[in-house]
Order: structure tokens, then C-alpha cells, then sequence
């Protein structure tokens, strides 16, 4: 069987389709069509990565992205296998309902087709892998997310001063600045390539993160994880595995929204709680 999959545009929502790529590699022949970190990411997958894009005549495609483009983009492969939304639902030969978290919807998708789905992400870490020059044991902080201030908890600074082991902040591409302000003199590490971050997390005793795509890959790599939730919740997008901290609860949570129009007071959060989840997941 020729299988196409359209990965997810996103990190996070990268890792949580890794098992059912690894299973659908299992049935035939895998191509996935990804973002630019999807070689890295998919290293481990028995399949061809290539970019986003019109997909090759295939016997099935597998529409882990849920936009109207991703379906465009598979109409030459003879099963379309998604979930509806986005005006898509007549390009669609097999439509998934969506499940509360993304990652058991992305498991339905690869189940379609007989794909027996591993529970949880692993991304194996390779002996030739580059190691940055992080210290044995520190805390990882990663205080930047894409989705933007409805998910940046404003503590990791706080939080830095008052942990008793070394101390290293991590950011995607392009957050050096944000992270450096921060990070306000403590060790950085801004811009990783997926094998060099896994590197370093190996290297982590706790990782401490916003509900970000940096979350999820230090999970798969089998850090422990701490996961600050603003305003979105664990039950929907947690990483598998990860420690969940959250906040109040206001009647506009979970909103996934990248502007907050009222007080972000889902992320009253104090550094005493965090704190604490840290010890508990160091041990």
C-alpha cells in the first residue's frame, strides 16, 4: 500500500502524530509531507519526508493537518482520510471524529487503515547526536511559545532564581531576544536543531515548559516535564506523561486563542506552585 500523510504544521502537534506515523510505516510504503523540522522530527520513521505540498497518486492519504489546503493538496490519492472542518468535508473519503485530545484523533486517523498506534511518543536520542555544552542535571526553562501571551506564564524568571540546581533556558529560532531578557544573565540555549535539543535534554533533569511543541519533544525524549497551562488544558493538548500545573479557571478557558481580550487570569499561577512540581517530578 502507497500511504501519503500530511503531518501537522506545528511542533507540538508533530510529536503527538509521531506513533501513528510509526504505525502507518508499518502497512506500506510512507511518504510524509511536513514542515521543515519534519526530517529531523521523523528521523526514525521507515518513510520519505518531503515538503508540504501536492501529494504523489497514492492509495491513501492521511490528513493529520485538518486544513482545507492539506485535502486540496491529497485529491490524486484514492482514500482521504481526515476530519471534516474548514469547508473540506466533500474531499473527505473518510471522515474522523475528533476525540478530546489531538493525539488520540490523530491515533483514529492511522486506525482507519488497520494501524495499530503505540500510546506514547519516543524520539530516540542517536550516540552521534551533538551535545551542546549544557550541565549535567540543570533545569531546563522554556518561557516562549508561538501561540503567544494566553499560554506564557511570566514566572520562569522568578522560578530561575529561586531553583537550586544550574539553570538553562531554551528557545525556538528567532527567540534569542525574548528568551535573553528572561534568562537576564543565566546559561541560553535559543534555536536547537531537534537532534542537538534532544542532545541537551538528555543531559536535563526537569524540564519546565508552557504548553508548547518544546514540551511535547522533551516528553518524547523521556525528560521529565513540567507543563505550566494558561490558557489551555491538559486533557486536550497535555504532553503524555508530563506533570500539569494549572490556574484558575475562568469561564473562557480552555480558548486556544493567541490574544486574550479580558486579564489573563488563567496564568495566575504563583512560582511557590511550580516550584513544588518541579521537586515532586526531580525525585
Amino acid at each position: 500500500m502507497r500511504i501519503a500523510a500530511r503531518a501537522p504544521n506545528h511542533l507540538g502537534d508533530g510529536v503527538m502524530a509521531l506513533p501513528a506515523l510509526q504505525a502507518l510505516s508499518e502497512l506500506g510504503t510512507l511518504t510524509i509531507y511536513a514542515p521543515r523540522w519534519g526530517g529531523a522530527l521523523y528521523r526514525s520513521v521507515p518513510a520519505a519526508v518531503a515538503p508540504r505540498g501536492v501529494m504523489t497518486r497514492s492509495d491513501a492519504a492521511v490528513l493529520f493537518s485538518p486544513s482545507l489546503r492539506a485535502a486540496l493538496e491529497s485529491r490524486r490519492c484514492s482514500r482521504r482520510i481526515g476530519v471534516s472542518g474548514d469547508h473540506r468535508r466533500w474531499l473527505l473519503t473518510d471522515v474522523v471524529q475528533v476525540e478530546t485530545h489531538r493525539g488520540d484523533t490523530y491515533r483514529r486517523l492511522a486506525e482507519v487503515l488497520g494501524a495499530r498506534v503505540p500510546a506514547c511518543p519516543h524520539y530516540p536520542v542517536r550516540a552521534g547526536d551533538p551535545v551542546p555544552e549544557v550541565p549535567m542535571g540543570h533545569i531546563g526553562l522554556n518561557p516562549i511559545s508561538v501561540s503567544g501571551a494566553p499560554v506564557e506564564w511570566t514566572g520562569f524568571g522568578e522560578l530561575a532564581r529561586r531553583l537550586r540546581a544550574p539553570v538553562v533556558f531554551y528557545g525556538g529560532p528567532g527567540e534569542h531576544a525574548r528568551v535573553e531578557a528572561i534568562a537576564d544573565g543565566a546559561a541560553t540555549q535559543v534555536g536547537l536543531p531537534l537532534p542537538a535539543f534532544a542532545g541537551a535534554l538528555q543531559r536535563c533533569a526537569v524540564f519546565v515548559s508552557n504548553d508548547s511543541g518544546a514540551a511535547h519533544f522533551a516528553r518524547a525524549c523521556g525528560t521529565p516535564t513540567v507543563v505550566v497551562h494558561g490558557s489551555t488544558v491538559p486533557s486536550r493538548t497535555g504532553p503524555s506523561g508530563a506533570m500539569s500545573v494549572e490556574g484558575p479557571r475562568p469561564s473562557c478557558r480552555p480558548c486556544y486563542a493567541k490574544v486574550c481580550v479580558r486579564d489573563l487570569d488563567c496564568l495566575d499561577i504563583d512560582v511557590d506552585t511550580v516550584l513544588r512540581a518541579v521537586e515532586r517530578a526531580h525525585g
